[in-house]
């Protein structure tokens, strides 16, 4: 099986051929520089209904790797975007999945229980 390429037209280098990962989605927007080209893989949305919004997206989370980086690492990480954009590698991302867990069974499930007992007329 031969391995799929890609070719990305860069104001630096002019046209760029390499390797397209299996997980990319395939879209390469001009991207100015060779340094700037991104491999991105699907986004997966955390949504949550709300009372007064409806359904809300809270969190985006997806594959992806900068090939020709100068600042970061070449691997492929995992973009989470909540306020704004976050990298992380396998193990920086077990932490984050591990807090996001302990706040939902800690404090926010205490705040649940709380708000329960508050509904109940327990004031």
């Amino acid at each position: 099986m031969s391995e799929r390429t890609v070719t990305v037209f860069t104001a630096d280098h002019g046209d760029v051929t390499m390797p397209e990962p299996s997980w990319c989605t395939g879209e390469h927007p001009f991207e100015g520089y060779r340094a700037d080209i991104e491999h991105q893989g699907e986004e997966i949305e955390l949504t949550v209904q709300t009372p007064c919004h409806g359904p809300v997206a809270v969190a985006k989370a997806g594959l992806l790797q900068r090939p020709f980086s100068e600042l970061g690492p070449k691997a492929p990480l995992v973009m989470v975007e909540f306020d704004e954009l976050h990298e992380y590698d396998a193990e920086t991302l077990a932490g984050l999945l591990d807090a996001l867990v302990a706040w939902a069974i800690g404090p926010m499930h205490q705040l649940h229980e709380r708000l329960l007992l508050l509904e109940g007329g327990d004031q």
